[in-house]
């Protein structure tokens, strides 16, 4: 891979690291308890709750692997698949820079065959 493409993709990397650091520190999943709300008022607010935690574990998900795209271009490792060790279509990576597998080894992933580190 080009040092320009890695560059792009480097930033790129970086963009969606702000992104989802902005989403994360927007998230207030406090409860106020200065009030007591009725039963649905507080069934809406705790099932508010569990989707915005939900969508939060993704985030952190999507965040840590994005960190670990950015290790790997440090230590010039981005863009081997992870298991098999060759290399990944550009186009896929194109598509998800975050990419840790091929897409065979990703197939295999999916389908349980292949336990992910």
């Amino acid at each position: 891979m080009s040092k320009s493409n890695l560059g792009k993709i480097k930033d790129r990397l970086l963009a969606e690291r702000e992104i989802i650091l902005s989403k994360l520190s927007g998230n207030d999943l406090s409860v106020d308890a200065s009030e007591t709300p009725d039963p649905v008022d507080l069934a809406v607010r705790n099932y508010s709750k569990n989707v915005m935690l939900a969508v939060s574990e993704n985030e952190s998900r999507q965040l840590l692997l994005v960190n670990e795209a950015l290790e790997r271009i440090q230590e010039d490792e981005y863009g081997l698949c992870q298991n098999c060790e060759k290399p990944i279509n550009p186009k896929r990576l194109d598509a998800v820079p975050w990419a840790r597998y091929c897409l065979n080894c990703q197939e295999l992933l999916e389908q349980g065959l292949l336990e992910e580190d």
